[in-house]
């Protein structure tokens, strides 16, 4: 079994990064990464990943791109990526759709553990 993840951040040096840390891990493949918002849609539309990495503050909304994705296709499960810890971002990538809300600042270990735990998840 192979989890489907795509990465979606506007910073390359950290999308980069998390793609190594994925693709790291032996039940993960990254197929896809993009840079903005509208990526994540195109992604989610014709890849259809299994879980959906993208980051909340980019060009073209990351909430916005995740409440677009949720409606065009909900068996994505998104996961969203924070430089900030305020609980009004997760708050609003919540009711985007998103499954879980994880801060840049989580180690590998985390970010591994919550990718399993969304993907496990009904």
């Amino acid at each position: 079994m192979v989890i489907r993840v795509a990465v979606v951040d506007d910073h390359p040096l950290f999308r980069h990064g998390v793609v190594a840390i994925v693709n790291g891990t032996p039940e993960f493949q990254v197929v896809a990464q993009g840079e903005c918002g509208s990526d994540a849609v195109r992604i989610a539309r014709h890849q259809r990943p299994d879980i959906l990495l993208l980051d909340v503050n980019m060009s073209d909304s990351g909430i916005d791109a995740a409440r677009e994705i949720s409606a065009i296709s909900p068996s994505v499960k998104t996961v969203m990526l924070s430089a900030c810890e305020e609980s009004e971002h997760e708050i609003a990538a919540r009711a985007a759709g998103a499954r879980k809300y994880i801060t840049k600042g989580a180690s590998a270990a985390e970010l591994m553990t919550t990718l399993r735990a969304v993907y496990l998840e009904a």
